[in-house]
């Protein structure tokens, strides 16, 4: 297993324990754990990406949303002066699409969800994931634009777009090039990143 994948490992008991004064630390330390157990399922039981379909498919949904909460995460710690503010623009971008959620009119069993503020569709929108990463990229350079890449690619075979039948059909030729993404170089940038986070004292 990879260099910053096994720091991040030793650091669970003391994550674990840590009491959140912020609820942005709070999404911090969820995220963290939540990274740490689906990467850690993707590298113990996925071991041929490359020539396996299924194998492909499945580790490219699972690593997407990974790295979406990724670029949240350091948008919101990137500047500790602005951390609180640029959380309560993610909450309120939950609150949206949740409202969103809720008064879908084809939605059925509402009462198993709580019910949407009538306020919250009227909320401003938060910067989108797109402008997050473009402020944030002045700053971190190729990292970011990597991780943007397998982002964008992870996010096309997630709706199924990724098939053999559809590109033979739309390019007229086998093989078509679609990547195979680094999922373990993927990680390795996410999990450096949140140690930072984590031994910077982001939490107080």
């Amino acid at each position: 297993m990879a260099q910053y994948f096994q720091q991040l490992q030793a650091e669970i008991p003391q994550i674990k324990a840590k009491v959140p004064r912020h609820q942005r630390d709070a999404f911090f330390i969820q995220e963290f754990l939540r990274f740490h157990s689906v990467a850690g399922t993707i590298e113990q039981s996925f071991k041929n990406i490359r020539t396996n379909i299924d194998e492909r498919i499945m580790s490219h949904i699972l690593i997407r949303p990974l790295i979406e909460n990724y670029f949240k995460l350091i948008y919101i710690y990137d500047d500790p002066t602005k951390s609180q503010a640029r959380f309560d623009e993610c909450v309120n971008g939950f609150k949206i699409q949740y409202a969103k959620l809720y008064n879908d009119n084809w939605l059925p069993n509402k009462n198993q969800l709580e019910p949407a503020d009538p306020s919250w569709p009227s909320l401003r929108n938060p910067m989108d994931l797109n402008s997050m990463i473009t402020a944030l990229m002045n700053i971190n350079g190729n990292r970011l634009n990597y991780l943007y890449f397998v982002y964008r690619i992870a996010s096309f075979d997630t709706h199924g777009n990724s098939l053999e039948a559809l590109f033979n059909a739309s390019f007229n030729k086998t093989p078509c090039n679609f990547p195979v993404l680094d999922i373990e170089q993927v990680t390795e940038l996410i999990a450096n990143q949140y140690l930072v986070i984590w031994n910077n004292g982001n939490l107080p």
